[in-house]
């Protein structure tokens, strides 16, 4: 379309439907990474808890200098994997984000002239600014879920792998 000509109802009326459907979407997104940050974290959680109260118990049970070493060494890790996992997915990815919102008084203009009477064309362009700039605002929010929420799985595999390797080397030790 050049510039200069006048706007198509249909084409505005579409632009705003696309945009409200990406927005969704995005929306559904952010969901999908919160429910799966909140399992990541619950997980974390419960081997951290567990891992910190076993602990006592392997060292006790570890023998020779070097698998008492390795274990403690396995354990730190352990611990400081499922630690930041737990953190990264609760203090980077769940707690309270920031949202875009009209303002009140933008709100307010709603039942106000001029708004009112302006042709539905006018107020649905006004809209599809407004609705894009929510969906930019949510794609990086959700883009930045994503990257912590990829940094708390690792530091659960992590945490995973070290208390496999914990386990490993406490049964080598006992053999």
């Amino acid at each position: 379309m050049e510039h200069g000509q006048a706007p198509s109802e249909d084409a505005v009326a579409e632009l705003l439907g696309i945009a409200r459907s990406l927005l969704d979407d995005e929306r559904a997104r952010g969901q999908g990474l919160d429910a799966k940050t909140s399992t990541l974290a619950g997980f974390s959680g419960a081997i951290l808890a567990l891992t910190a109260t076993l602990g006592p118990q392997i060292f006790a049970r570890t023998s020779g200098a070097f698998a008492e070493a390795l274990v403690r060494t396995l354990y730190v890790v352990t611990v400081l994997a499922l630690a930041a996992g737990a953190v990264l997915a609760v203090a980077g990815v769940l707690r309270p984000q920031q949202r875009l919102a009209i303002a009140t008084s933008e709100l307010e203009r709603f039942g106000q002239f001029p708004l009112i009477a302006a042709p539905r064309m006018d107020i649905q362009g006004r809209m599809i600014n407004t609705v894009v700039e929510g969906l930019v605002h949510e794609r990086r929010l959700n883009d930045r879920k994503a990257r912590l929420t990829r940094y708390a799985g690792l530091a659960l595999a992590t945490g995973f792998a070290g208390v496999a390797a914990q386990a490993l080397a406490l049964g080598l030790s006992a053999a």
